[in-house]
């Protein structure tokens, strides 16, 4: 019996010791295999922002060479030059940033109020049946007509301050929220949500844990087209009417023929929606990390 047993634990510790080289050999091949991956992916992103540099780079010379060899007039594309002086010259006026400031609220204030507005609704209408049935048909309708029309609408009625550049952009910005929270909830897989039921989980835990998870990569897109809808929108109701704002500066240099003047808000313009669309792609990867799993 002594000899039996010994044979059997040498037995399972032969097994043993060839089951750890083994182990160890697929542990060093998996993590082989994450480290190529991670290098193959920082190659990518270094090859796709040289990539982006290099057009940029392409772009400011083909510019430099249409207005500096005189093929295009300056009163039409200012020459690089003209447009840096320009920007450095609107930065430091006094009455630049004060402008800036009012135009910063107002495009705030309608990101938010479409992105709230868009989601709520969204939302409500893709998990209450009655709330679909009233209001979806007349929220499609509002989107039928151009939004640039009611601009001087909101004029009208809210008057040449803040409130109807708020409105044109909460109006341009509300429904791409609306319609890509809708889809989100919507693509859930009906089978999952009977498993949700069959496991006895409310109305709010099936939110909470199956639909809104699934929705997340839907609505973060809604929301970067939310942001640059809410810019869009600010900026032509400050040029339908407004006292303040960049779109008021734009509007009035270009009255002036302060051509190099536009082209140095525009480009401002253009990197600060710039930055924090980057901003809401970096919350993005945080907020719906599974992803990039």
């Amino acid at each position: 019996m002594n000899m039996a047993s010994l044979n059997i634990s040498s037995a399972s510790a032969s097994a043993t010791a060839e089951v750890e080289p083994a182990a160890n050999i697929h542990a060093d091949t998996i993590q082989r295999f994450l480290a190529s991956e991670q290098i193959k992916q920082k190659r990518e992103r270094i090859a796709n922002r040289a990539m982006a540099i290099g057009f940029g780079i392409f772009v400011l010379i083909a510019w430099a060479i249409a207005t500096e060899g005189g093929f295009v007039h300056a009163l039409i594309i200012p020459s690089p030059v003209d447009t840096i002086e320009a920007t450095v010259r609107v930065v430091g006026s006094s009455s630049f940033w004060p402008n800036v400031w009012v135009t910063v609220q107002e495009i705030l204030w309608a990101f938010a109020l479409g992105l709230g507005g868009g989601a709520l609704l969204g939302v409500s209408v893709a998990m209450f049946a009655s709330v679909r049935a009233t209001l979806y048909p007349y929220l499609v309708a509002i989107q039928a007509p151009p939004k640039i029309v009611l601009a001087p609408i909101f004029v009208t009625w809210f008057g040449f301050d803040q409130a109807s550049k708020i409105a044109i952009g909460v109006v341009m910005s509300f429904f791409p929220m609306f319609l890509n929270t809708l889809t989100g909830i919507s693509s859930v897989d009906p089978n999952a949500i009977k498993l949700m039921k069959s496991l006895t989980a409310g109305r709010w835990k099936t939110f909470r844990y199956l639909l809104l998870p699934n929705a997340l990569p839907i609505m973060m897109a809604g929301v970067k087209l939310c942001w640059t809808l809410a810019v869009l929108g600010v900026i032509v109701g400050e040029f339908v009417g407004a006292s303040a704002g960049i779109g008021y500066l734009i509007y009035a240099m270009n009255f002036q023929l302060d051509i190099a003047g536009v082209f140095s808000l525009i480009i401002l313009l253009s990197l600060f929606t710039l930055f924090v669309y980057q901003l809401i792609e970096w919350l993005e990867g945080k907020i719906v990390f599974w992803k990039q799993l």
